[in-house]
């Protein structure tokens, strides 16, 4: 096993029931590159509320195609960087590859999103790597109102996500499932500002069991 705690912390990370509280926080910037072109990331900092937790920084650049009027292809490359105190540091390396449609499109559009991501998570102590490939679907249905003018707006969404681990050996983080609830406020047409509370179960690779994570996450958007 490549991610081995330090003998001092194994009772509490053989703990099969966990709540995990996290903050994420990050920066989502994005580029008219054409008429159906889109260059986007996401630039952000996530953390584990509790002793013994851990900061993870990412930076994903991607691109989105508009393939037809309702679907969009897209993919981009994901850098994970995350500093444990119990564990060795690790460095994710995530490729990935998605398509996006939006159906039935009336007062309350859907949005499914199914991606396919090639995950390779390094342990920054010996430079062995856990290499695996995952497949995700997520649903999303919004609601707009108190549209005030060009780019203002309200926004609800809600989303369910599913995640199917398709073969090799899960990172230290392995998510199953993820529901979330979220607010958006258009505050002019190239800003956006979402607030996120997500309830998350997934599996890690030095646990036994699963984790229930709670999530609170802030958004900033921007369009150039």
């Amino acid at each position: 096993m490549v991610l081995s705690p330090q003998p001092a912390t194994t009772q509490l990370l053989d703990e099969a029931d966990h709540i995990s509280p996290q903050l994420w926080v990050d920066y989502n910037p994005s580029w008219r590159l054409g008429d159906k072109v889109d260059l986007y990331g996401d630039l952000g900092v996530r953390s584990e509320l509790e002793s013994g937790g851990w900061w993870r920084f990412i930076l994903r650049p991607s691109v989105r195609y508009q393939a037809g009027e309702h679907v969009r292809l897209s993919g981009g490359l994901g850098g994970f960087y995350t500093v444990n105190q119990v564990i060795a540091n690790r460095l994710e390396v995530r490729p990935w590859q998605g398509v996006s449609a939006s159906w039935p499109r009336g007062r309350v559009p859907f949005e499914h999103f199914l991606r396919l991501e090639e995950r390779f998570d390094f342990n920054l102590r010996n430079g062995s790597s856990l290499n695996s490939v995952r497949a995700r679907y997520r649903l999303r249905p919004s609601y707009d109102w108190h549209r005030a003018g060009p780019g203002r707006y309200w926004r609800l969404m809600a989303s369910g996500e599913v995640f199917y681990h398709i073969v090799g050996e899960p990172a230290q983080f392995d998510e199953e499932v993820r529901l979330t609830v979220s607010l958006e406020r258009g505050v002019r047409v190239r800003l956006r500002v979402r607030l996120d509370a997500t309830w998350q179960k997934e599996g890690r690779a030095f646990r036994e069991g699963t984790i229930d994570d709670l999530l609170l996450r802030v958004r900033v958007f921007t369009a150039w």
